[in-house]
């Protein structure tokens, strides 16, 4: 396996064609992270990576988010993603439902604690888990 070739446990063999990334907090000039400020970035995330890569299928790894013990300011404990965020394109040269299509492809979306590449093994596990030929769009060229 190399950086862009990926075997999913389906044995579903894709590709990352694209991949954009970004500090996760970059432009948050006042405040901290908290619950509110991550649930608009996850909503955020999905409308950018539909903009980025033109397709409605969109998996995003639930990211593991740092809870703080007490309470920090006026917006409860701080709650951190991690630093990186990252939305990749998947391409397989296989359909899986319509056979008149003739590849499919997958936009996934996941935090990590730096840029890739490599993508950290954590999350490659849970790419390679994600049901592929389940929610997958499917093209013609």
């Amino acid at each position: 396996m190399d950086h862009f070739q990926l075997i999913l446990k389906e044995d579903v063999e894709v590709t990352i064609t694209s991949i954009h990334q970004k500090i996760t907090y970059d432009g948050l000039l006042e405040g901290y992270p908290c619950e509110k400020l991550n649930n608009m970035i996850l909503h955020n995330t999905e409308i950018k990576a539909k903009d980025l890569f033109f397709q409605d299928e969109i998996y995003m790894i639930k990211p593991v988010i740092k809870v703080g013990e007490e309470e920090y300011g006026p917006f409860g404990k701080m709650m951190e993603l991690p630093l990186v965020t990252c939305i990749a394109l998947l391409l397989c040269r296989k359909v899986f439902r319509d056979p008149d299509k003739h590849f499919s492809a997958l936009t996934v979306i996941w935090f990590q604690d730096q840029y890739a590449f490599p993508i950290q093994k954590d999350i490659i596990e849970k790419i390679t888990a994600v049901p592929f030929k389940e929610v997958c769009g499917e093209f013609h060229y």
